[in-house]
């Protein structure tokens, strides 16, 4: 016989799920017991039948009709067990997987089942997996202990005769059911629709993955223990402050996703046993609900308040849980989605009781074996056991979504909760934002990795004693190839000189800036050198760069001479207060007077003045001293190396700073450069065709252009040395690098920090692997700190600072700006001076930072820095556009553009729907 029944909220939505997810394996329960003794199968399979005869919902199956779903209640089951010989112990969790892995159909019995993995007549193993549908974790404990109960009493050779039942699940399902229907949660769902207003819909960690349309719900597990020490100061501070551990656990678990995210609202489930009524104690089924804790955690917030605001936010959520989770979230509305969970992604789980086997039946032993399904509902759920041992320490696992986290993140996040835990248990004053993720031993490794030991510099005071001491060694050789003009190193440095002749005559001294108005060129390169000469720094100006642009940066640096060629009109700088200087690659140069040093002068002298924000807003000139270029070449020249046999390609315009490495690095070793025209810049053919016939052996550029360039280049195509930077560098790409080179380095460095900062050696990986951007370069260090610019451990996101010698000197005519970015750091940084990139990174475990955006609305599209929000102001100035915004989009061929989306002036807003409208 059987008989139908509705089901209750929970089963409904897990029904639902099933429907939308078919395959899965998520709403599996599974525990597995080590049983030594001689237990006997016989005896085991009638205490099985006894148990799912006693409790109904082990009996029933699942139904829809006319799209609403029903139980159907059968009078008996079907056996549940089964008996797998198997050779030894270790084949038991082979075993245990499949049956774990193996899909219930729920319109067919049984959905529980037992299989008694048979080593030899006095060793087992027991595996029970159910549905949750039908069961929840406190069920699986009633389970194992009337299973245990009843085995005993059969091996006795008498009878089980449990105490009836006080209340069958139907009669439970019946009740809620009258609830819903008769308005008695009304004031509850009022409670729910007040504390959730407002909350964050979505819980998201910066470097998180991309959320996918339809989640696999695989997870990974990290576990950690307290230890008796922990476990103790817990107790005491749970009793000093007249609150449960398992609040302070909740506390420490906020505090570690506040610390991680950055945010100040979060959203939590905590799960409930939902046997809140004497009746339901003895029962199966599906009870476990989850109650929503939001907290919000104020500037200032300290760990003790933090606990006490847990423990208020517990107790009225759980005041008003009597409408079950599924039904406040059909209360509330909203968008519902397959991606992620409604109203909360991360989850808090005290399972206090841990489940015990055959306690009973004095001649059996039992071991709890770990048993998980591998999966997850959620994004992230912390699940606390405690007594779980003999010791009766607190077993913490933190299961994380696989499709969201990575494994060594879950580890990460697990260990910062301990380590907060106990920072926040010894000192519950102390802010949230100031409790320690991390040991005193980490601490330090952490100091290691950010700040390697310094180097000494070479003994020289600027970049042109790095290149005199070349000349002079080299003064016959081959130095720079531009077009069809080569120059060796003595006729470089002769050209120059006599340069450097003709500036001084315009009244070019130290401490004055002389600006470059030239292309790619030998000429662009020579200027360069007669400006150090003179103690002057070089400020470079792109001839293809916009007149209005060119002019503000001429007149804000306040260029003494303006260095151009015989193409630029005559009198295109008249309106500009500086003399011009006019260069010809015809100019003769064979007597002129070699290049020398200054005696005067400091490594604090500029070097040049670069100007940043791609094309758009107010450019600033970010000062760079010869202290920070050195230290750069010095770098470069050891790691990845650069040696006197290498032909390096110059690709990239001089008004870049990545040009830097390109012209003299070269330099500094007595390599060869050659140089790209314009023209052969802007076409890969053309530019492979140089690589070939001049037998380039280094090569530096933005992605852009090596995707330009591997997408026509010819299978022979080799490198010695590929470098890349500019932009985030793709896994595909990467790999395809190094199919054409012996080495690729992914380079990153904003400006201010002079060219690169950090570098990483690439080798092929996964095409889910990302690309690292590195391990600082000699004598700079690089820390991840948070919004209070507190030092961040590794896996932590946060905003990279960079420090070192490598640090400019600010910006040109700036202070104000100059004291925002250059910032003093935090104690842990010895309180140096540290520039502020902007940019989001986390700390890898193996020392190397992961790039993962902007913190602001700063693009880069071919390695030029844009801020979007100044074009879109600018957009909006115009009388016919009444809202602009502009974005970064990718074109599906890995090439950046940028888009802007406009509302033209006079179009009316549409109207808003009242609470009516439908």
């Amino acid at each position: 016989m059987t008989s139908n029944t509705d089901l209750s909220f929970g089963q409904e939505r897990i029904w639902l799920l099933e429907q939308l997810l078919p395959g899965t394996v998520t709403h599996h329960l599974a525990a597995a017991y080590e049983i030594r003794g001689p237990l006997d199968p016989v005896v085991l399979d009638r205490a099985a039948r006894a148990v799912v005869g006693r409790h109904e919902p082990l009996r029933t199956t699942f139904h829809e009709q006319d799209g609403r779903p029903f139980g159907r209640v059968h009078e008996v089951s079907p056996p549940v067990l089964r008996t797998v010989p198997v050779a030894s112990f270790d084949d038991w969790a082979s075993v245990a997987e499949a049956e774990i892995q193996k899909r219930f159909d729920i319109s067919e019995l049984p959905l529980v089942r037992l299989t008694l993995i048979a080593i030899a007549d006095d060793h087992h193993v027991l595996m029970v997996v159910m549905h949750h549908i039908i069961s929840d974790g406190a069920s699986m404990g009633e389970f194992f202990d009337e299973l245990s109960k009843a085995y005993a009493a059969f091996r006795s050779g008498g009878d089980w005769r449990p105490a009836e039942l006080p209340i069958t699940y139907r009669r439970h399902v019946e009740q809620e059911r009258a609830a819903a229907a008769d308005g008695s949660w009304a004031p509850d769902l009022a409670y729910w629709r007040e504390r959730l207003q407002g909350a964050p819909s979505l819980f998201a960690m910066p470097g998180a993955g991309q959320r996918p349309s339809r989640p696999t719900l695989s997870s990974y597990e990290a576990h950690a223990s307290l230890t008796a020490d922990d476990s103790a100061a817990l107790q005491a501070f749970a009793r000093r402050h007249r609150v449960s551990p398992a609040m302070v656990l909740s506390a420490a678990w906020v505090a570690t996703l506040a610390r991680h995210s950055g945010e100040r609202d979060i959203v939590v489930g905590t799960s409930v046993s939902g046997r809140d009524r004497a009746e339901l104690k003895g029962l199966i089924g599906l009870f476990m609900d989850v109650v929503a804790l939001r907290v919000q955690l104020p500037a200032g917030t300290t760990f003790g308040d933090l606990v006490t605001t847990v423990r208020g936010e517990t107790l009225t959520a759980l005041s008003h849980r009597r409408p079950p989770f599924a039904k406040v979230v059909a209360e509330l509305g909203g968008e519902r989605s397959l991606a992620y969970n409604p109203i909360y992604q991360v989850l808090f789980n005290n399972a206090s009781r841990s489940i015990q086997a055959f306690a009973d039946v004095p001649e059996l032993s039992c071991r709890r074996l770990p048993a998980t399904t591998g999966t997850i509902q959620t994004d992230l759920e912390l699940v606390v056991v405690s007594g779980a041992d003999e010791d009766s320490s607190t077993r913490m696992t933190l299961v994380a979504s696989t499709d969201i986290y990575q494994k060594d993140s879950a580890e990460l996040l697990l260990e910062h909760t301990v380590s907060l835990l106990r920072h926040g248990l010894a000192e519950p004053d102390t802010p949230v934002e100031q409790l320690s993720l991390v040991t005193e031993e980490q601490r330090r490794q952490l100091a290691d990795m950010c700040a390697p030991a310094r180097t000494p510099l070479p003994p020289v005071r600027s970049v042109l004693g790095l290149v005199l001491d070349v000349i002079d060694r080299y003064r016959d050789v081959p130095a720079v190839r531009s077009g069809q003009r080569v120059l060796t190193y003595g006729q470089l440095s002769r050209h120059a000189g006599r340069l450097a002749e003709r500036l001084a005559r315009h009244g070019v001294a130290a401490g004055g800036v002389v600006a470059i108005h030239l292309d790619r060129s030998a000429e662009a390169l020579i200027a360069m050198l007669a400006s150090w000469q003179l103690g002057a720094a070089y400020l470079p100006v792109d001839p293809t760069y916009p007149r209005r642009r060119v002019d503000f940066v001429l007149r804000d640096a306040r260029a003494q001479v303006i260095v151009t060629g015989p193409d630029t009109p005559a009198d295109r700088f008249a309106a500009l207060d500086a003399p011009v200087v006019v260069m010809d690659e015809d100019d003769d140069a064979a007597d002129g007077p070699p290049l020398k040093a200054r005696s005067e002068g400091s490594g604090e002298d500029s070097a040049y003045v670069i100007y940043t924000s791609g094309s758009t807003g107010t450019p600033k000139g970010v000062n760079v001293p010869h202290r920070a270029v050195v230290n750069f070449l010095n770098s470069m020249a050891k790691l990845p190396g650069v040696t006197r046999d290498d032909v390096m390609l110059s690709l990239t315009s001089p008004s870049f700073d990545i040009s830097v490495l390109e012209l003299f690095l070269p330099l500094t070793v007595g390599a060869r450069i050659v140089i790209a025209s314009t023209e052969e810049a802007r076409d890969p053919q053309r530019l492979l065709d140089l690589i070939r016939d001049e037998r380039i052996t280094v090569m530096q550029a933005t992605p852009v252009t090596w995707g330009g360039i591997l997408a026509l280049a010819p299978d022979d195509l080799r490198l010695r040395l590929a470098l890349c930077g500019g932009e985030a560098l793709s896994r595909p790409l990467a790999n395809a690098l190094c199919r054409v080179a012996t080495e690729v380095w992914n380079m990153y460095g904003p400006t201010e920090t002079t060219v690169w900062s950090l570098i990483a050696e690439v080798r092929p990986e996964a095409d889910d692997v990302a690309v690292p951007i590195g391990r600082p370069i000699h004598n700079t260090s690089a820390w991840v700190l948070d919004a209070s610019r507190g030092v961040l451990p590794a896996g932590v996101v946060g905003e990279l600072y960079l420090g070192g010698t490598g640090l400019a000197l600010g910006y040109r005519g700036r202070p104000g700006l100059t004291d925002e970015r250059f910032v003093s750091g935090p104690p842990e940084t010895g309180g140096e001076r540290l520039y502020r990139t902007g940019d989001l990174v986390r700390l890898r475990a193996d020392g190397s930072f992961e790039f993962l955006g902007r913190a602001d609305s700063q693009v880069k599209i071919r390695g030029h820095r844009i801020e979007v929000d100044e074009i879109a102001t600018l957009l909006r100035r115009h009388p016919k556009v009444k809202q602009a915004v502009v974005v970064a989009r990718d074109d599906g061929s890995g090439d950046r553009r940028l888009m802007a989306y406009v509302v033209p002036a006079g179009v009316r807003e549409p109207a808003q729907p009242t609470n009516g409208s439908r």
